[in-house]
C-alpha cells in the first residue's frame, strides 16, 4: 500500500512537471539585428554556411504555426538589418527594392533603422515597414497588443559619434521615457544599436529600468541573460543574419524585474540558420536575378 501511494505521488509530481514544461508563454519575442544587407547564407561561417534571408523566412514561418491560441510571438528587427554600423558596405542598388519586399514579406510586429539606412531607401523613392521606426536623436517608443497583455517599446536615440560612450543626459532621456511607460505594459523592452560596451555602460547606470535589452551594432551575439548589475534580461544580435534569437516570457517579471533562473520567468535561444532550414521559395524568387552582396568586409 505504501509503494502505491508512492508510485502515485510520483506520477502527480511528473505530470506537475511535464505541464509547467509545456505551458505556453505569455508572450514570445524573436529578435534580429545585424544583417548588414547580406540576402544568401554567409558562405565562410566555421565549416557551415550560416543565415539567409530565405532560411529566416522558414524559420519564422515555423514559430507562427507553432503559436497557440494563448500566446503571441513578437518580431522585432534592431538596427543594421541593410546596412552595417559604419556604413562602408552597402547592398546593390539592384538589390534594394527587393530587400524592401523581403522584410515585409517576414512580417515583423516591429523594428527599426538607422538614420542612414532610412536615407538609402528614401533616395531610391522606397519605404520602410510602416509600422518601423527611424532612429534619431531622441528616444522614441511604441506599445505593441498582446492576446496577454501589452509590450512597451523603448527605441535608444543615436549615438554622437564625438562621443565614447552615451552621456548621462542620453541615459536620462530613455530612463524617463521607460518610467512613463513602464505603468502601462506588462513588459518593457528597449531596442538599442549601441552595441555591447555601450548597452553595458546603460545597464550599469540605469539598473533595471528596463525588463528586457535587445541590443544591435558591435559586440558578439548572445542569447537573453541576466546583465551583471541589474535583473533587465539582454540579448545581443549576431553578425550578417546567420542567427536569430528568442526569448520566452514564461511568467511577467516583478517590479525588481527577473529574479529567477532561466526555466522559471523565462526561456531563451539562439536559432542557428543552418542547413536545416528550407530556403523559403518565396524570398529566393526576390533575389533570384541579384548578385548576394557577400562581399561585406565585416
Amino acid at each position: 500500500m505504501r509503494l502505491s501511494i508512492q508510485v502515485i505521488l510520483t506520477l502527480a509530481l511528473m505530470l506537475l512537471l511535464t505541464s509547467s514544461v509545456m505551458a505556453a508563454p505569455l508572450v514570445s519575442i524573436v529578435f534580429s539585428a545585424n544583417n548588414c544587407g547580406n540576402i544568401a547564407p554567409c558562405p565562410v561561417c566555421g565549416n557551415k554556411a550560416l543565415g539567409g534571408l530565405a532560411r529566416r523566412a522558414t524559420a519564422f514561418d515555423g514559430i507562427r504555426k507553432n503559436q497557440t491560441a494563448d500566446s503571441r510571438t513578437v518580431f522585432i528587427a534592431g538596427p543594421y538589418e541593410f546596412l552595417d554600423e559604419d556604413n562602408s558596405a552597402a547592398p546593390a542598388d539592384a538589390a534594394w527594392p527587393a530587400l524592401s519586399k523581403a522584410f515585409n514579406l517576414l512580417g515583423y510586429t516591429s523594428g527599426c533603422v538607422s538614420p542612414a539606412e532610412a536615407k538609402e531607401f528614401a533616395d531610391r523613392g522606397l519605404s520602410i515597414p510602416s509600422n518601423w521606426k527611424v532612429l534619431g536623436k531622441d528616444v522614441q517608443s511604441q506599445v505593441l497588443e498582446t492576446p496577454n497583455g501589452k509590450i512597451g517599446l523603448v527605441f535608444f536615440p543615436v549615438l554622437n559619434k564625438h562621443e565614447a560612450t552615451p552621456s548621462p543626459e542620453t541615459i536620462d532621456s530613455i530612463v524617463k521615457e521607460a518610467k512613463r511607460l513602464k505603468p502601462t505594459v506588462k513588459l518593457l523592452v528597449g531596442v538599442s544599436g549601441w552595441g555591447v560596451y555601450n548597452e553595458s555602460v546603460f545597464l550599469d547606470s540605469a539598473l533595471p529600468v528596463l525588463d528586457v535589452l535587445l541590443g544591435g551594432g558591435e559586440g558578439a551575439g548572445f542569447a537573453a541573460k541576466p546583465s551583471t548589475n541589474s535583473r533587465t534580461l539582454w540579448m545581443h544580435s549576431y553578425t550578417k543574419g546567420k542567427a536569430v534569437y528568442a526569448l520566452d516570457i514564461l511568467a511577467w517579471p516583478t517590479a525588481t524585474g527577473f529574479t529567477g533562473e532561466p526555466g522559471t520567468q523565462y526561456a531563451s535561444r539562439a536559432i542557428l540558420l543552418d542547413m536545416s532550414y528550407a530556403q523559403d521559395p518565396a524570398m529566393e524568387g526576390l533575389f533570384k536575378d541579384i548578385t548576394p552582396p557577400q562581399d561585406n568586409p565585416k
